[in-house]
């Protein structure tokens, strides 16, 4: 039985993907700014496999608001 692509369950790969995704922005984060060089960090591991997915989208969202609640995001371009 083939089951429907929203609800396969995520492989390995994708899940450590995840993971390193997540820890990528805590350590971006961990100031409460993005710089030029983190932004493009980011933007590397998002769109390594030349897609960005709704998960990839959610795993940033998420880790971003931990650290910034209802604040808004800083960015340090200097």
């Amino acid at each position: 039985m083939i089951e429907p692509a929203e609800f396969v369950s995520p492989s390995t790969d994708d899940s450590a993907h995840l993971s390193n995704l997540r820890s990528l922005v805590q350590r971006v984060m961990a100031d409460g700014k993005i710089s030029r060089e983190e932004a493009k960090q980011l933007r590397t591991a998002l769109f390594a496999d030349g897609q960005l997915t709704p998960d990839e989208l959610d795993v940033v969202r998420k880790a971003m608001r931990e650290y910034l609640g209802d604040e808004p995001l800083e960015f340090d371009w200097d």
